[in-house]
């Protein structure tokens, strides 16, 4: 914890307005209720040192009427507790209850409020100004066990890399945070995306408009519009009614910010925090670092471009409109990019190499459970092939060689990548999980040539090692009706489903792989991670050793 001394230092820098509890209200009502109280402190649980003043008074037209009240120890505050009086025709008719019992502290603090603020300041490490001045209030505070602490209120308005309004319990002695939370307020809009239907996504009130800006999640992020620019960050997208987007493809040449130009921004914008939600809701991971630094999307990158990529330099992810392809931002893209992102931050796989086919192979798995979270309902945990009902059409039929279509059904979750792209042009997935050689240039096992192909296609094994370990080698619709192929007189694996899956490639990628790792130091941190995660001797290492071995990485 701070130094007192590194405190006043600080709060030499910190501007301090103090907030007041409410005023009592002059009304008889108010007064009858605290009379009410006053009298009954010790039927109450508490003792002389209790003290109650009006924080707000209801009154209905039936002549009921609820006196909202603070609770006071000593003279100060008790944090969160209350209690509702309630009265009609000036007589008490019951009472709400949320008091707070067995107080027995000093209440007079070792640190001032400017100190408390000082160190509520360091905890946040400001980029930019307070949008407000910070406040601050000396109450009694229950965090374990009763306690005499700051209640410090904070506003930070300084765009997408710190937009947060958090409040502190400060130890009213030592300047220790004993809580922090957000209270951003924040709005919900709705998004009608181009492959996801009609969704709800974070947005943030700005005026009597929106700004396409998520507040409420651990990693704020935003969505900006590069109306086909090549470099800067572009402008954020703002609507007039939060209601965004068309649900339709971007229409070439057209305007980036009416309805149809704002549906690359929805689905950008919701890939991106539904792959926040899979990282933290499964992993524990805040966002991209870990620590929930902000990130953001540019779509309408150049004109007509085939890609979408991620940044370190900028930390942010680009959508290019397609031409041979539709618009770059289904769920399983964003999910892909993003996590690009969160590799760079933990083994940093090589980009090039068998390393470099690991770090593609990470952003399709990744991207593929982002996918099934969202389509199969997933919490805290991912679900599996079994939980997917609903299918979506895409671009092609066939299996071994599609052609062109637009009647073929396929699980709305899949193994696929980038399925939802297709179009007359290019009328295949980008890869294909199950076989990854039916795009014509990734392998199915692994071989001494690997390292020489581009890292789009060295992933392809990685990827058939995980669709085997998760999936399984059953044939059926996730496998599009035709066999996995295995090596090494591996003739059948039971999958373990896509969570126990994804938790063994999570902790593989952030507790044992490394910048140079191999397929072969790839096989031993995996088995490593089902060792920590399940043991030895479990089904589930057995199962990841056979799935590296159906693709001959030995």
């Amino acid at each position: 914890m701070p130094s007192r001394l590194a405190l006043r230092l600080a709060a030499a820098a910190v501007l301090m307005v103090p907030a007041f509890a409410a005023r009592p209200v002059d009304s008889a009502i108010a007064d009858e209720a605290r009379r009410h109280l006053d009298a009954r402190v010790f039927q109450l649980g508490l003792d002389r040192n209790a003290g109650f003043a009006t924080k707000n008074v209801f009154e209905e037209a039936t002549g009921e009427a609820h006196v909202r009240m603070n609770q006071f120890y000593k003279g100060v505050r008790v944090f969160e507790g209350e209690t509702i009086v309630h009265m009609k025709g000036g007589a008490i008719t019951g009472r709400t209850d949320a008091l707070v019992r067995g107080l027995n502290l000093n209440v007079t603090p070792t640190l001032g409020a400017s100190e408390a603020l000082a160190a509520a300041h360091q905890f946040l490490a400001p980029k930019g100004a307070y949008a407000s001045t910070p406040t601050s209030e000396l109450v009694v505070a229950t965090v374990g066990q009763p306690t005499l602490a700051y209640h410090i209120h904070t506003e930070l308005e300084n765009g997408a890399a710190e937009t947060r309004h958090t409040d502190f319990l400060v130890d009213a002695h030592s300047g220790a945070i004993l809580e922090q939370w957000s209270t951003l307020h924040t709005v919900s809009g709705t998004g009608n995306s181009q492959y996801s239907g009609t969704v709800a996504i974070n947005t943030t009130a700005n005026g009597a408009t929106y700004d396409l800006r998520d507040t409420a999640r651990g990693m704020n992020f935003a969505t900006y519009n590069l109306n086909h620019a090549t470099t800067g960050t572009g402008t954020l997208y703002n609507d007039a009614d939060n209601t965004w987007g068309d649900g339709a493809n971007y229409i070439a040449g057209g305007s980036t910010t009416n309805a149809n130009g704002q549906t690359a921004a929805v689905d950008a914008h919701y890939g991106v925090g539904l792959t926040y939600d899979y990282y933290k809701n499964i992993f524990g991971r805040n966002g991209i670092d870990g620590i929930g630094t902000a990130t953001y999307s540019r779509v309408h990158y150049s004109s007509a471009y085939d890609n979408a990529f991620w940044s370190d330099s900028c930390f942010c992810m680009t959508y290019g409109d397609g031409s041979s392809f539709k618009s770059l931002e289904s769920i399983d893209v964003a999910g892909h990019e993003m996590s690009h992102g969160v590799c760079a931050r933990t083994a940093n796989l090589t980009y090039r190499g068998e390393s470099g086919g690991l770090n593609e192979a990470n952003s399709d798995i990744n991207g593929t459970m982002v996918e099934f979270m969202a389509h199969g309902g997933g919490t805290t945990t991912v679900p599996n092939y079994t939980n997917i009902t609903s299918t979506i059409n895409v671009y092609w039929t066939g299996t071994t060689t599609p052609t062109p279509s637009t009647s073929k059904a396929v699980p709305a979750a899949n193994y696929y990548i980038g399925e939802q792209l297709a179009t007359a042009s290019y009328y295949r997935p980008l890869r294909f999980m199950h076989k990854p050689s039916l795009d014509g240039k990734s392998p199915d096992a692994w071989s001494k040539s690997l390292g020489r192909l581009d890292v789009h296609y060295s992933s392809g094994v990685a990827n058939h090692f995980f669709f085997l370990l998760s999936h399984g080698s059953q044939i059926d619709t996730f496998s599009d009706g035709i066999q996995s192929p295995m090596a090494n007189g591996v003739t059948s694996i039971a999958g373990l489903g896509n969570d126990k899956a994804a938790r063994i490639w999570f902790r593989a990628l952030t507790v044992y792989m490394t910048s140079s790792t191999n397929y072969a130091g790839a096989r031993v941190a995996t088995l490593n991670a089902a060792t920590d995660l399940y043991g030895a001797g479990s089904v589930e290492y057995t199962t990841v050793n056979n799935a590296w071995k159906a693709v001959n990485v030995l």
